[in-house]
């Protein structure tokens, strides 16, 4: 049995101490991740040049879309020269690309986050928001579904001991008069 991961671990790439951890709902499930395999996993949801997150889905004709996978650029953040609107993004043309460092700091240097790392964590940061956003609207719109079930189910409980109430009336060979029920059987 595999142990749980940590809470400073990513999921994906299992870097146990990354700098930043973000966590991102998918089906309803929690996952913490490195700024890097966020935006890896999430490439068609902003620019893999400019990092500008989409608010929503550029138009097919605005966008330039890579051969492997589901990332999209803005035309003119894309070095392709031709117009048939494809390319390759920085994480498929070189698999050992990072958007965001594992580690910072490492040569003790002081400069942490220049600012192509500090638009990659905000691009991330983006994303794991919105992707909260929408586990909270889903998980909203399902309390409130749940919230009219109940109601429902509330009523048709009431009816069915009404019903029994009558049936046991009948049974024992009370008068059953409907308009004198209770207040609290209405």
């Amino acid at each position: 049995m595999n142990p749980e991961p940590s809470q400073l671990q990513c999921a994906a790439c299992e870097e146990p101490e990354p700098p930043f951890i973000l966590t991102v709902i998918k089906d309803n499930v929690f996952r913490r991740l490195c700024a890097d395999c966020l935006l890896k996993e999430h490439r068609g949801l902003f620019c893999p040049v400019c990092l500008d997150v989409y608010v929503a889905p550029p138009p097919p004709d605005a966008v330039n879309i890579c051969l492997l996978c589901s990332s999209t650029t803005h035309l003119n953040c894309s070095s392709s020269s031709s117009d048939d609107h494809f390319f390759t993004c920085p994480p498929c043309l070189d698999p050992n690309f990072s958007f965001f460092p594992k580690s910072l700091d490492n040569d003790g240097s002081g400069t942490v986050l220049d600012l192509q790392k500090a638009k990659a964590l905000v691009a991330a940061a983006e994303i794991a928001v919105a992707s909260a956003k929408n586990a909270a609207a889903q998980l909203e719109e399902e309390a409130v579904n749940k919230s009219i079930e109940s109601k429902d189910a509330k009523e048709k409980a009431k009816e069915a001991l009404e019903y029994l109430e009558d049936v046991k009336d009948k049974a024992s060979g009370k008068k059953i008069n409907p308009r004198k029920r209770k207040n609290s059987d209405r």
